[in-house]
């Protein structure tokens, strides 16, 4: 009867754990919902400050690591470099999203483009992502180009178009970068 007693108490126990992990999960995602409504309503700093909530409330979730790209591609928006770059490094870095982290890099690039005068880390890193684009071989078989794309929690589409000799970068059906090596 004891044995019987503590299993059912391991089991509510587990029942308990697995259950406040879905509400955690839930609430998340249900902010992250309500950040995209924003961005539709085009409310772009309420989105804005809905992802940063995301980050400080749920930060091992899924979710905080779309609302850090969603953060990023805001601060490029409004022309804030520095803390663009710094939120794309992360993602470039951190992302578990394989496409993201390649949108990240393109990002970046483009951002270090746009600067004026960039350090030479920026330089730098600049050349390392360039150098990490054209480091796979391309076997172009049966088309010209080998496409990909993406969509941001922010709602910009990107497509990657993969030459033979360069790589053009499209947001929302308008060339973003091109890159080459």
């Amino acid at each position: 009867m004891k044995k019987i007693n503590l299993v059912l108490l391991f089991i509510a126990g587990l029942i308990f754990i697995f259950g406040a992990q879905g509400l955690y999960a839930g609430e998340a995602g249900a902010r992250y919902s309500e950040a995209v409504r924003y961005i539709k309503a085009k409310q772009p700093d309420f989105a804005f400050m809905e992802f940063r909530g995301i980050i400080r409330d749920f930060p091992k979730s899924s979710f905080a690591q779309k609302s850090i790209f969603a953060m990023a591609e805001y601060y490029y928006d409004h022309g804030m470099y520095c803390d663009a770059i710094n939120n794309f490094t992360w993602c470039a870095q951190d992302y578990s999203d394989l496409k993201a982290n390649v949108i990240a890099k393109a990002y970046i690039l483009k951002i270090i483009k746009e600067i004026k005068e960039p350090a030479f880390e920026e330089k730098k890193m600049a050349e390392d992502i360039k150098r990490e684009f054209f480091s796979k071989s391309l076997f172009l078989i049966f088309s010209e180009y080998k496409k990909t794309s993406y969509r941001s929690a922010s709602l910009n589409k990107f497509r990657i178009k993969h030459y033979a000799d360069n790589i053009d970068v499209y947001r929302n059906d308008q060339l973003f970068l091109t890159l080459e090596p």
